[in-house]
């Protein structure tokens, strides 16, 4: 039997008939308390919409309670940030909006095995900030950066996106184009290392000019002729060629390391330029210092991998997502993104377990993840529970053998347990 807990209207019709004509017994239902003890004693699946009324708290109820019975939710679009705490709350996986046949059958499917599978239930993490744009993330880092996007878009200023590779320099180039009146013309990157002194006169004489923005990526790569070209066109000088003015040129937004102003201190020419972009400076906090934007990412960059391969969808056990949000991502969005392009192919199940994460992720060299909020207990404390929670995992609640990995007796373990409030 699946509950399926959503509004009356034409698509919950539909989802019914759907499930119907493929054997499964479906009670309709809102968020009500009778159906919690109902679920817990023989449901094999929920589906809740998010867009029902209560459903958020229906699911904040129903966790604390019963954890067996797979969860499945349907996203609402109207509160994105929803989506987000429902994974938080031990949701299976989220089915995106408009609902496609193929995504909820392999969803279905993920369910089934999902049943059959040993249980998987690390902690849930706490609740982050509300997010309003879900390809930003959750976390207030990258809400600071959306809030900053949508002040600076309507302008034509230029901007420096200033972080480590792999934080998502170019996605928050993208969005200032998308947000701004030039988001229907081109966008046109250009890696600087690459960079020949002629490839900015067709951009900055084009008839289109006030339509394109143009990325630069990796402006310390700059070589000097490129540089110097650019400079003309952005600062023309005494003898030299009036370029368009501010409104009829290409607006421009160059992505930097954090060692950018370094470098520049020693590069004259490289120190005038930035300092003439940097107009608006967007800082990127790596991923190592935003773990909650991990829950969300994860699933996502795992479903899109299966899309590309043509596979059947796949999602994160808890257990897996609990690991994942705890490792250090030295490559940030990028190297997450490259393991779970690696675990669509590799794993052939619907449900990506702990086990699958650790066979093909790296957890030595790891470095410290640095939070502002934290004293140096607290993060002692956090890498002590998340290491031996992960172990636990692998070991699949086999006390004795986490013991022996851990390198600590068995009763120490348990006291260990109990002490960091790590179920077993």
């Amino acid at each position: 039997m699946i509950a399926l807990i959503a509004p009356e209207s034409p698509e919950r019709a539909e989802l019914t008939a759907l499930l119907g004509a493929r054997g499964y017994d479906v009670t309709v239902s809102d968020a009500s308390a009778a159906l919690i003890e109902k679920v817990a004693a023989s449901a094999e699946a929920v589906i809740v919409d998010l867009a029902a009324r209560d459903a958020m708290k229906f699911l904040r109820r129903t966790t604390a309670q019963w954890r067996r019975v797979p969860l499945v939710c349907l996203a609402d679009r109207r509160k994105p940030e929803n989506a987000s705490e429902a994974l938080r709350l031990g949701a299976a996986d989220i089915l995106p909006r408009p609902l496609r046949i193929g995504d909820l059958q392999a969803v279905l499917a993920n369910v089934a095995e999902l049943v059959e599978l040993p249980r998987d239930d690390a902690p849930a993490p706490p609740p982050a900030a509300e997010v309003s744009e879900p390809t930003f993330g959750v976390s207030p880092a990258m809400q600071d950066v959306l809030a900053l996007v949508r002040r600076v878009a309507p302008s034509s200023c230029s901007i420096i996106v200033v972080g480590e590779r792999g934080t998502g320099r170019e996605l928050v180039a993208r969005a200032v184009h998308t947000r701004s009146p030039r988001g229907d013309g081109p966008f046109v990157k250009i890696a600087a290392a690459a960079a020949e002194p002629g490839d900015f006169t067709p951009l900055f004489e084009s008839a289109d000019a006030a339509r394109i923005t143009l990325y630069l990526e990796d402006i310390g790569e700059l070589r000097a002729d490129a540089l110097t070209a650019l400079d003309q066109w952005l600062r023309p000088r005494r003898g030299r060629t009036p370029v368009r003015t501010e409104t009829a040129r290409p607006r421009l937004i160059v992505g930097a390391e954090p060692r950018i102003f370094d470098l520049a201190e020693r590069r004259a020419p490289l120190r005038e330029l930035v300092e003439a972009l940097a107009v608006v400076r967007i800082d990127l906090a790596p991923l190592r210092q935003r773990p909650e934007d991990v829950l969300m990412l994860a699933p996502h960059f795992l479903k899109e991998a299966c899309r590309e391969a043509d596979l059947a969808a796949k999602t994160f056990s808890r257990g897996a997502l609990q690991l994942l949000r705890a490792l250090p991502w030295r490559g940030n969005a990028a190297e997450l993104k490259s393991l779970c392009e690696r675990l669509a192919i590799l794993v052939s199940r619907g449900i990506v377990q702990l086990d699958d994460v650790l066979a093909n992720v790296r957890l030595d060299a790891a470095e410290p993840v640095v939070r502002s909020d934290e004293t140096l207990r607290q993060a002692r404390e956090r890498f002590e529970r998340d290491y031996i929670a992960a172990v636990v995992q692998h070991h699949r609640g086999r006390i004795g053998a986490a013991a022996k990995q851990l390198g600590i007796e068995r009763t120490n373990l348990y006291r260990k347990l109990k002490q960091l409030n790590i179920p077993t």
